[in-house]
């Protein structure tokens, strides 16, 4: 059997698993609708200007570009695909901002394409699962909103695929770590920004180094505060100038718990990247930390006001709380560690080719066509034990019989192999038993 014929870093599932993965994209979903947000899509395509005004030499190496889309090579350096769905968010909330009505809350599950070096849980094409709360104003509670939802849309997706443990968000707020960063006088606080985002990629003796240089004088100090709980740390920075903003996180702490979210204060979340403001947020599965964040978010104040920049449209402030589920990632990781167990029926009901005319046969079919049921009909003419073994390699549920007899009684035969049970009705009760 001819092995690797597609591209690295591309993806594609048996029907079993592209089955599981399109119940844990429709849960997301469903989840997503249940909490206010309403759905857009975005082009695959979007022009480079857009892309890469949060920051050209990150981006630059993420993109693929497009060649020939207006049928010329004069557009080589205009187009790629979109390598994340929130600066195409951001164009869009731009572009249609008379028509929008705020605060304007969305989601967005697309595909996306960004330059990975093929590896575990990276991909060149993937499934992004986005949420958004975009307005002039954001309320700490729209915070609340999203994590509690992606919260939910997580633990459904555990139970769903029973495996038994709990989503843990893990929350801070970029503004406690500026406090430190002012209150120690640290110079290079991008690198500790960056360091305090590495921490548990890191050996204990090797952050505590990176630390010392960074604050020779005061990384002792610094390591006793970062493990303190949140009510003390806002005590010791009670004097900063941002501590109206650290409080903030305080309230959507308490809410979160309040509203029986698995939430913890962790200082060491970052989401370093300049363009992250605020309260920011990643989540974990218990047990599973190896797993690294399955979802992620935070403010993205910043964004908005880089694309009017990019494009010279008109000033207006718009910010924003973003989080997003990377499936894709989420799915892989589930599947390497065995945990996609669960069993699903691609098909649930299979008619038999017997002895009935084909007019009967057909009946039968435009009476299955109005239940809810997926069927599946058996047209080749074979021994019975193969039709049987051809259902019990798809694992079909329901068998239908239907003999001269059954035809000449307006019946069929269901076998229900679930229960072990078998009884026949008339054809036009196919609806009711299938509910």
């Amino acid at each position: 059997m001819a092995k690797n014929l597609k591209p690295s870093g591309f993806i594609d599932y048996n029907p079993e698993k592209q089955k599981i993965f399109n119940e844990i994209k429709n849960i997301i979903e469903k989840n997503y609708s249940k909490f206010w947000f309403v759905n857009i899509e975005t082009p695959a395509v979007e022009n480079n200007s857009i892309l890469t005004a949060k920051g050209w030499d990150e981006v630059a190496k993420q993109i693929f570009g497009l060649y020939g889309l207006a049928q010329g090579w004069e557009d080589t350096k205009k187009y790629s695909l979109h390598f994340d769905l929130t600066v195409p968010f951001a164009r869009y909330a731009i572009e249609y901002e008379e028509d929008i009505k705020f605060p304007f809350k969305r989601y967005q599950i697309q595909k996306v394409f960004r330059w990975e070096r093929a590896q575990k849980g990276r991909f060149k094409e993937f499934y992004q699962c986005d949420i958004d709360i975009i307005w002039e104003k954001i309320s700490e509670f729209y915070d609340v909103e999203i994590i509690e939802t992606l919260y939910n849309s997580l633990e459904n997706i555990l139970d769903f695929l029973e495996i038994n443990k709990k989503a843990k968000v893990h929350i801070n707020n970029k503004f406690l770590i500026e406090s430190l960063i002012e209150k120690f006088n640290i110079e290079n606080s991008k690198d500790f920004f960056k360091l305090l985002d590495d921490y548990y990629k890191l050996e204990k003796a090797d952050f505590e180094s990176k630390l010392k240089e960074l604050s020779p004088n005061n990384y002792s100090e610094i390591l006793k505060i970062l493990k303190k709980d949140l009510n003390e740390i806002i005590e010791i920075l009670k004097d900063s100038k941002y501590i109206e903003q650290i409080i903030e996180l305080q309230t959507i702490y308490n809410t979160l718990k309040n509203r029986w979210v698995n939430v913890v204060f962790d200082p060491y979340i970052t989401r370093w990247l300049d363009y992250y403001t605020w309260v920011v947020f990643e989540t974990f599965v218990t047990d599973y930390e190896k797993f690294g964040s399955v979802c992620s978010g935070g403010r993205y104040d910043n964004l908005v006001w880089a694309i009017r920049k990019a494009t010279n449209s008109k000033w207006t402030e718009l910010v924003w709380v973003w989080w997003s589920i990377g499936l894709s990632r989420f799915f892989s990781l589930l599947e390497e560690n065995n945990l996609l167990n669960k069993k699903l029926n691609l098909t649930d009901i299979i008619v038999f080719n017997l002895w009935c005319s084909n007019n009967y046969r057909e009946k039968i079919i435009n009476f299955l066509k109005n239940t809810s049921k997926t069927f599946d009909i058996y047209y080749n003419k074979a021994k019975l034990d193969k039709q049987f073994k051809y259902a019990e390699n798809k694992n079909i549920k329901y068998w239908i019989f239907a003999w001269e007899t059954e035809e000449e009684n307006g019946e069929i035969m269901i076998k229900d192999l679930e229960n072990r049970t078998s009884e026949n009705i008339k054809i036009n009760e196919l609806k009711k038993y299938f509910k």
